[in-house]
């Protein structure tokens, strides 16, 4: 079936189009057009004849030989593809060191070295390849990347994510000022590579419609300390030409934020650094965010930026708890980061649990502080709704929700197949979990297999990944 027009899924469906409500189709089936990669249609039933789904989804006549149907096993289900907001590929080369650290010395001790290495382009090209495979492997369907300041080894890194298929924003990291002599540019340097960065990546995919490009490039200052007034401003005028995406770092740790309060001393908050510049909006996105002001978040609110929470690296460094329910109340997007390597993994899987111990944490420390908690502040963060910022939120993060994030129809197939019962699965089997084995409704079984999904699960119940529509990973 090669030469299949459509694909057709049929078996339990799930996905969270809004946060904390899960859609359950518990035998249900999901077409995609196979000449634009997106979804055509759903159905509640698999019981009704592909052709016919076909010709109701599509309006037109389809032939049984133009559909190719895949039936998902007992305990595997389809799901949207995870969205890593956050992470930095070149900091692969050295996961899981200095977490014995703060953030600012754990930067100068590892973190510039092993970048600055980075200016060899023959290292990109046999490192990066393994470092993004891995990411994928973990389900990763569209992730937001840091490079280096190396224009040569960003395009590596660019063509090494549009050959292996995933989708992803690429960004050139700008570090004008504040920085190791050994890993810094000039600000002329910066801009000009930043342009050329943005040119070659466009370039080499023709005219094809932003929301279906695999690699778009995004602006990437590294965080306002490391770039002059002159840099962030041109980058934000880069942005705007260009109509790209923008990432940054934004309040991750005390030290940090006075940094950047020293060296913008006419700005009355980091946050307002980077507003004054032109670089926060909805298409930016802005890392950790531990440590916010009220008039900080009315400012991320106002201007439709979005927050990418990175739990593992606020851990690991130490940098503190951010409270991804106070986002959420005042209607900030909200998305989830590996961070790696800040990070030490790169599992997405693994900041949805520590999503939730940062939200238990929270709720345990103001409950012992005595602070007032009303509404949905005592409310542990439930499996759902992590699952949402995994997903949808995720997709609102980056500015494509209406293009990925849940299985609806007209959305590209950015997907994953789950298999519960992988080889050496660390998920239970339903029958062995009595919670489950007594349930005679089909739906709250399969909402509390998500949940042991979300806080057992690994990459070896990650049995494929789809990003628009191709197969680009397979354990079968």
């Amino acid at each position: 079936m090669a030469h299949a027009k459509f694909s057709l899924f049929t078996g339990c469906i799930i996905d969270t189009p809004v946060m904390g409500e899960l859609r359950i189709l518990v035998d249900g089936a999901l077409g995609i057009d196979r000449s634009t990669g997106r979804i055509v249609g759903t159905s509640e039933s698999s019981a009704t004849p592909a052709k016919e789904l076909f010709e109701q989804w599509t309006g037109q006549q389809v032939s049984e030989d133009d559909i190719e149907t895949t039936g998902l096993l007992a305990d595997q289900f389809l799901m949207p593809g995870f969205i890593d907001t956050h992470t930095h590929a070149p900091q692969f080369s050295f996961l899981g060191i200095g977490h014995d650290l703060p953030l600012m010395d754990w930067l100068n001790k590892y973190t510039f070295k092993h970048e600055s290495e980075f200016k060899d382009p023959e290292l990109a090209r046999k490192f990066y390849k393994g470092a993004i495979d891995r990411v994928i492997r973990n389900g990763v369907t569209f992730a937001a990347y840091y490079g280096t300041i190396h224009l040569e080894a960003n395009r590596i890194l660019a063509d090494t994510i549009r050959n292996a298929g995933q989708r992803a924003f690429v960004g050139k990291v700008c570090m004008d000022a504040n920085s190791p002599d050994y890993y810094s540019e000039s600000t002329a340097e910066s801009i000009e590579q930043t342009e050329e960065f943005i040119k070659q990546v466009l370039g080499g995919q023709g005219n094809c419609p932003a929301d279906t490009r695999l690699v778009t490039p995004i602006i990437t200052p590294r965080f306002a300390p490391s770039c002059s007034p002159e840099c962030l401003g041109a980058l934000g005028e880069l942005a705007k030409r260009y109509q790209l995406p923008i990432q940054s770092h934004l309040c991750e740790n005390p030290s940090e934020i006075e940094f950047a309060r020293q060296c913008f001393p006419e700005c009355t908050s980091y946050t307002e650094i980077y507003h004054k510049h032109g670089l926060l909006g909805n298409r930016t996105i802005m890392a950790h965010c531990v440590h916010m002001t009220a008039e900080e978040l009315v400012i991320m609110r106002d201007t439709g930026t979005g927050i990418s929470h990175c739990p593992t690296s606020n851990f690991t460094l130490g940098s503190g708890l951010a409270d991804v329910r106070r986002f959420v109340a005042q209607g900030i997007p909200v998305g989830l980061g590996t961070d790696v390597g800040g990070g030490y993994t790169p599992s997405i899987l693994d900041a949805m649990r520590m999503a939730a111990a940062t939200n238990r944490a929270l709720i345990a420390s103001k409950r012992l502080s005595g602070e007032d908690l009303s509404g949905r502040d005592d409310v542990p963060l439930e499996a759902a709704e992590i699952f949402f910022l995994a997903t949808q939120g995720g997709a609102r993060v980056m500015g494509m929700a209406e293009s990925l994030g849940s299985l609806d129809a007209g959305k590209l197939f950015d997907a994953l197949v789950i298999d519960l019962s992988a080889h050496a699965s660390p998920v239970p089997s339903a029958e062995s979990t009595f919670a489950i084995s007594c349930l005679s409704d089909p739906v709250e079984a399969w909402m509390l297999r998500l949940e042991q999904f979300v806080f057992l699960a690994d990459d070896r119940n990650i049995s494929r990944v789809y990003v628009g529509g191709n197969l680009i990973h397979s354990k079968c």
